[in-house]
């Protein structure tokens, strides 16, 4: 089986959703569709929950997404 991973990434003092989707390979635009909390893509804060990876559900078509 594959590396496992992380599904959240907790904003740190500094980060912007741009430096946050490089630390996890994954695009800027994919970090925004799976957030749609957030409103204003250059508006994040210490603390906000970021999703980092796709749900489960969409990566292996069909089974039942878990929230957390």
């Amino acid at each position: 089986m594959g590396k496992t991973r992380t599904q959240f990434y907790v904003v740190k003092r500094g980060d912007n959703l741009t430096k946050i989707a490089r630390m996890h390979h994954v695009s800027l635009d994919e970090i925004l569709e799976w957030n749609p909390q957030i409103e204003d893509p250059d508006v994040i804060h210490p603390g906000d929950r970021i999703r980092v990876a796709p749900p489960r559900a969409a990566a292996g078509e069909g089974g039942e997404f878990e929230s957390e």
